[in-house]
């Protein structure tokens, strides 16, 4: 994240400068020159207005107040705080390089358009961006941390980009609500972003009104109280990292995706998911797709990679309560004798429905600390690993689950300190 004034050396700058009060309708520009800029009542962008705010401008919006955009917004390195909000009235918003500091409702776009790029929403009283039934917006490169309610709510719209964002600490004081939900409606680009150590679920689709069928696509879902959460929803959940989520010693949390009612029947497709405490929990009439060999389409065939979900020294990689059968074919167990996979799967055997997990996936995985799948582990391994965290944030299920060495759920130095060590001692 990186912005073209410290947060400091803004305040400063505001310090030794005059004060300038507005509300009622503005327009034009605001520059660093006018810092502080103090909302003294409710303010307004009228339809066909712009205003352009530069970079270093301080703007505190008196603790309550809202500045309604219904014409045009263009924010590039200004700091909003202080309480109130940001409200998009079918107008247009472009903001790069801002943050919005302890704000009340955030940025909220109703109709109109938003285009947020490497911005930082900290500790928004409630939600930290919303938007409901807006035109095509994005999303991008942006920081959302410790959100009193959702971190990013998105209702009533398919053409909300999301991409490349870290929520983090959100939903501090309703637990129920996840850090990314998705209400009603199916946007398609939900990407590359990292959502975790949230108080609640990390993504949740919903369906209350009307269908909402989102792509989740290449997400790291770490260490929320769920991973992902879906009701009443047909999600395509495809190429996610999805680890480590449950709240410790709770055993009403801790699944990696968790479905219910009748209407969920999202394909689940190349995830790894592991070290939660329920790889995928079923209930409530829901029949998730988690591997389909049956049909001739190809995009539903599962090849997720369960691994070390578990809860009181039991594996359960897919926990089935309902009375339907689910489909989880064509995937991997690794470490496991295919006799020994119906073990970890509670279904009509337990009382639940069955799951129909074979055939399972016929080539077996690679065995870290062998990355490269060479059978005998040496410096080639070690460049494997280096490769694979140097190639970015959001790696393959494949290399996640091979270059983890540690096992901690995060690939980092320490991943290729244990390698080289082991390839020494041997």
């Amino acid at each position: 994240m990186c912005f073209r004034m410290t947060i400091f050396s803004i305040l400063l700058a505001s310090s030794l400068m005059g004060q300038t009060v507005v509300s009622g309708p503005v327009s034009g520009q605001w520059t660093s020159r006018d810092n502080p800029i103090q909302l003294s009542a409710n303010a307004v962008i009228e339809v066909d207005d712009t205003l352009t705010i530069g970079t270093g401008v301080v703007i505190d919006l008196g603790s309550s107040f809202e500045l309604r955009v219904q014409g045009t917004l263009v924010a590039n390195g200004t700091l909003f705080s202080n309480g109130g909000e940001i409200f998009g009235d079918d107008g247009q918003l472009i903001l790069d390089d801002c943050e919005f500091l302890e704000l009340d409702e955030g940025v909220r776009v109703f109709g109109g358009q938003a285009f947020i790029n490497n911005c930082q929403f900290n500790s928004t009283n409630q939600t930290g961006i919303t938007f409901s039934g807006s035109d095509s917006s994005t999303i991008r490169n942006s920081l959302v941390v410790d959100s009193g309610d959702y971190g990013i709510k998105i209702t009533g719209t398919d053409l909300v980009e999301v991409t490349g964002n870290t929520l983090k600490g959100n939903s501090v004081n309703d637990f129920n609500h996840p850090a990314l939900f998705i209400d009603s409606c199916s946007p398609q680009v939900i990407e590359h972003n990292i959502i975790q150590d949230n108080h609640a679920q990390g993504i949740g689709v919903w369906t209350l009104t009307s269908a909402a069928a989102p792509v989740i696509r290449n997400n790291i879902v770490r260490r929320n109280f769920t991973g992902i959460t879906v009701v009443n929803s047909p999600p395509l959940i495809d190429g996610n990292i999805i680890v480590a989520n449950y709240q410790e010693g709770n055993s009403d949390s801790g699944a990696g995706i968790f479905a219910g009612y009748p209407n969920s029947m999202g394909t689940v497709t190349h995830n790894f998911i592991a070290g939660n405490y329920y790889g995928v929990s079923n209930i409530s009439s829901a029949a998730l797709n988690l591997g389909d060999m049956v049909n001739d389409y190809p995009g539903d065939d599962g090849e997720n990679i369960f691994l070390h979900n578990g809860l009181n020294g039991q594996t359960w990689h897919i926990w089935n309560s309902t009375s339907n059968p689910i489909l989880a074919q064509n995937n991997h167990w690794p470490g496991m004798d295919i006799a020994d996979v119906d073990a970890t799967l509670w279904d009509d055997e337990e009382g639940g429905g069955e799951i129909v997990h074979q055939p399972i996936y016929v080539a077996p995985l690679p065995v870290p600390p062998d990355v490269n799948d060479d059978e005998i582990v040496n410096i080639l391994d070690v460049v494997s690993v280096i490769e694979i965290l140097l190639d970015g944030d959001f790696p393959s299920a494949l290399d996640f689950y091979l270059a983890d060495i540690n096992r901690d759920y995060e690939i980092d130095i320490n991943d290729v300190v244990t390698i080289i060590e082991w390839v020494v001692g041997e």
